[in-house]
């Protein structure tokens, strides 16, 4: 069911994981299709139609395979919540509003998120593998997840990916002290033309840390790290249950946040005006009032022979790639050694491809809960613990 790429190492942890403390000690562990197919029963008794539950599955699980967990499985409440409230038509489809030969401008009519992004994704390498390039807009949609999925669409054809959105006010500007933009990641992949290296993957949020984030210090019950977030009154705090904004990417001005605050502007730039979507300070969320999110996305594909001969390309890239690799590491940091971008989640892919996916109790009970609420069977009971 699994539309992803295994490193050929998949039958070992990396030394960085052997090395680093292990959060997932303890955390039961499931088969990639047992999770899935009870993903598919949730989303299903919540409204959305077979073949989009199955391929948001898909996208839900790839985010845990990758070790991405704040938007895997655990995002599940929030989804079946705004599809049992009516907040999401699962009956819409894209509409093409504008098309050149390498560009497309796409309205989601406020349908789902994971599998309308998807689709305009397919759409944009479809363009760009016959015009070199696409830029391809989306208005009225909604939370697409991991920002990584759709960039990676672009690798597996070959092509070189990029995927970002906005989302609801959590973000405070530099200087300010309440939340204006949204996380607003953004996500490149670009292939190596090697079986043996995975694709070279940046997948950031432009704030701090995403808020999946503080929900899990929430789950844990454990404090966040100083600079993360900020209180109700705009100040700063480690409490997670007390967070109420996000800080931009690098905290204060005098850290480099005013970088990570221009980075968020200009993902809104693109998923909001340019898309004709509402920008973060307009966006409905979990927090917002009962009305359709009217999220932006953007994506991007490109193919390497419209630029130069791709084994000249990847052979560079892959040779960059090593060079970084090298570099000699700071003290305290020789297991780990110096990391490429994508490197921690493809570690954590070829361990859960191995092991199983790993799935924290807190997050087991609050699906055990939805299950009920939707009158589902609760079907991970029995796991395989580490």
């Amino acid at each position: 069911m699994m539309e992803r790429r295994v490193p050929p190492e998949a039958d070992q942890e990396s030394e960085a994981a052997a090395h680093a403390p292990d959060p997932w000690i303890g955390a039961p562990r499931f088969p990639l299709e047992r999770l899935a197919a009870f993903v598919v029963v949730l989303l299903t008794a919540a409204g959305l139609p077979p073949d989009e539950a199955r391929r948001a599955a898909n996208i839900l699980v790839t985010a845990d395979v990758r070790g991405v967990d704040s938007h895997g499985v655990a995002r599940l409440p929030y989804f079946v919540n705004r599809l049992r409230r009516g907040l999401i038509d699962t009956a819409a489809s894209l509409r093409t509003l504008r098309e050149t030969p390498a560009t497309l401008a796409l309205d989601a009519n406020n349908g789902f998120g994971l599998t309308l992004a998807a689709a305009a994704m397919e759409r944009c390498i479809a363009k760009a593998e016959t015009a070199g390039v696409c830029l391809t807009t989306v208005r009225h949609g909604n939370h697409f997840g991991m920002a990584a999925y759709y960039a990676l669409m672009a690798p597996r054809r070959g092509l070189g990916g990029l995927a970002m959105t906005n989302a609801s006010p959590l973000v405070t500007p530099t200087f300010g002290t309440r939340g204006m933009l949204g996380t607003n990641p953004l996500a490149v992949a670009v292939p190596t033309g090697s079986g043996d290296e995975p694709p070279l993957v940046l997948d950031m949020a432009t704030s701090a840390v995403a808020w999946g984030k503080i929900e899990i210090a929430r789950r844990a019950g454990e404090p966040i790290p100083s600079g993360w977030a900020l209180d109700e009154a705009g100040q700063p705090t480690t409490d997670p249950w007390a967070a109420r904004w996000l800080t931009p990417l690098g905290g204060e001005r005098a850290t480099g946040g005013h970088k990570g605050y221009g980075l968020g502007v200009i993902v809104d730039t693109l998923c909001g005006p340019l898309a004709g979507a509402a920008w973060s300070a307009r966006v409905s969320g979990s927090r917002g009032p009962d009305q359709p999110a009217g999220i932006g996305h953007t994506f991007m594909a490109w193919r390497i022979d419209a630029f130069r001969d791709p084994e000249g390309f990847f052979a560079d890239l892959r040779a960059m790639l090593a060079e970084l690799r090298g570099t000699p590491p700071a003290r305290g940091r020789d297991a780990t050694g110096v990391l490429v971008p994508g490197d921690p989640e493809a570690a954590a892919e070829a361990a859960n491809d191995r092991l199983g996916i790993p799935v924290k109790q807190a997050v087991l009970a609050e699906l055990r809960v939805l299950a009920a609420e939707l009158g589902v069977p609760f079907d991970l009971d029995n796991s395989t613990p580490r």
